[in-house]
């Protein structure tokens, strides 16, 4: 019953794109090794506030922008199945009087297909994490979109899920593109677990394939993304409103992979697998 608009958003992809050339520098290295250290993956700015996932989520480190000083280590149980691809702040608060507002993390995983909301507290100086609940997206299959990656509206009112129109991030054949789904973005009252079903899907669109979803978030009303590996990474720019590519670059300067995003005063921050942390010579 759902395999109509699926199939009909293939036909809709956009390809019109400005080339657009943005450049990195990088600004730090993250050469903290955190107890349970395993790679690098996604991760969210806050202010001058950047926070590093690391796969599995067996820590997140919190570091200091521009100069990388490490402020604080959240230290969480890893657990083998989550892949931390991307993680973005809300502006939405759990409790009056939190210092900082939730944070999203999604896991890239065709079998768990969800993303964990995180309350951060603050105790003395010491951050940890609160679980607060736990969305769950349809079945890959059934929304036509596979290796989920989440976005947060910062106005709280929409969470936007990228991935692949395929099941592979790699192979561009039979159609393979990039999917851009919107939901509404469920409330903290609503429960420990909620899950989102294919009529909850209120908007798709689909631009062509960029081999390896990589960071996300959204600024403006536009949804900035890298993808790739190294060597090879682009980022790329999509108008919300309408799903057409504002433009795409490649990601000169930067010679690693890809993992995490986020602005710092108008500027967009990568960090890479390696540990390398750049910042875009330009503002968005």
């Amino acid at each position: 019953m759902k395999r109509i608009p699926i199939i009909l958003a293939l036909f809709s992809c956009s390809v019109a794109v400005c080339a657009q050339e943005v450049t990195f520098k990088k600004i730090f290295r993250q050469d903290y090794s955190c107890e349970k250290g395993y790679g690098i993956q996604g991760a969210a700015s806050f202010g001058n506030k950047f926070f590093q996932f690391h796969e599995g989520n067996p820590a997140i480190v919190v570091y200091s922008l521009p100069d990388g000083r490490v402020l604080d280590e959240i230290v969480t149980d890893r657990v083998k199945t989550w892949h931390n691809n991307t993680a973005d702040f809300s502006t939405k608060y759990f409790s009056t009087g939190d210092k900082y507002p939730l944070l999203y993390a999604s896991q890239e995983n065709i079998n768990e297909h969800k993303a964990l909301v995180y309350r951060i507290l603050d105790k003395n100086g010491k951050l940890s994490l609160e679980t607060v609940q736990t969305i769950v997206f349809p079945e890959p299959l059934h929304m036509g979109l596979y290796y989920p990656n989440i976005a947060v509206d910062p106005e709280g009112r929409y969470i936007y899920l990228t991935g692949f129109s395929r099941n592979s991030y790699g192979d561009p054949r039979f159609g393979n593109g990039v999917q851009i789904l919107r939901f509404r973005l469920p409330s903290i009252e609503e429960g420990e677990t909620v899950c989102l079903g294919t009529a909850d899907i209120q908007e798709r669109y689909c631009t062509e394939f960029k081999e390896a979803t990589q960071g996300a978030t959204v600024k403006d009303g536009k949804l900035y993304q890298v993808f790739g590996g190294p060597g090879d990474s682009c980022l790329v720019c999509t108008d919300l409103s309408s799903g057409a590519e504002v433009f795409k670059s490649q990601l000169n300067g930067i010679p690693g992979e890809p993992e995490g995003l986020g602005f710092y005063e108008g500027h967009l921050v990568v960090s890479c697998n390696e540990g390398d942390v750049f910042i875009s010579e330009a503002t968005f």
